[in-house]
């Protein structure tokens, strides 16, 4: 198990979707391999759902869940 921190990489308007560069939102995985890279058809409905909670804003609207838009760091 592993835990990630997801993090924007810039700000703007992306598909109607409003980012701020540094908004972020940590999550687990059952693996140790990086949640945007590997099983991202499984781990994007989770990643757009915890910004949503958090910030409001719907990831998967605007197809962001990637590492264009993201980058992300292991915490443990």
């Amino acid at each position: 198990m592993a835990l990630w921190k997801l993090i924007v990489k810039r700000s703007g308007v992306i598909n109607g979707v409003r980012l701020e560069k540094g908004m972020s939102i940590e999550m687990t995985t059952m693996s140790s391999s990086n949640p945007l890279t590997c099983n991202l058809s499984q781990n994007a409905p989770q990643i757009s759902r915890l910004f949503e909670n958090k910030y409001g804003v719907d990831l998967m609207k605007g197809h962001l869940v990637t590492s264009g838009y993201l980058e992300s760091e292991r915490i443990s």
